[in-house]
């Protein structure tokens, strides 16, 4: 049974919106990137989760996928101050922070308050 290919990407750009928040945490926030360096990631983020959901194999829902789209973000940020070389000096007590953790950590956090806030909303 073929998967209705415009409803599969309206369900992939809702998934994506619904995290956008948690992407700007874990992108400004966490790791202090730029704003304007954050949002050019995020257009690449979206493009590799359009990606990875349409892949073969990939779960009938966008929304299973969720969690690696965050441990991307998560990742990305690390990855964005690793390459500077900048491991201690002048940087801020979140990005600190975050790198110490790792982005694995930084990841579940995120995924927690997620859960936290969905459980919230539930009757």
């Amino acid at each position: 049974m073929a998967t209705n290919l415009p409803n599969r990407d309206e369900e992939i750009r809702s998934v994506f919106a619904q995290v956008a928040p948690q992407i700007d945490i874990v992108l400004i926030s966490r790791y202090t990137l730029p704003r304007q360096e954050a949002q050019r990631i995020e257009q690449e983020l979206f493009a590799w989760f359009h990606r990875l959901c349409r892949r073969s194999g990939a779960p009938i829902s966008a929304h299973l996928l969720r969690p690696q789209l965050i441990s991307m973000a998560c990742k990305v940020g690390h990855i964005y101050w690793s390459g500077r070389g900048q491991a201690g000096e002048g940087l801020d007590d979140a990005v600190r922070r975050s790198l110490a953790l790792g982005p694995e950590l930084v990841a579940i956090e995120i995924e927690k308050g997620i859960g936290e806030r969905e459980g919230e909303k539930r009757p």
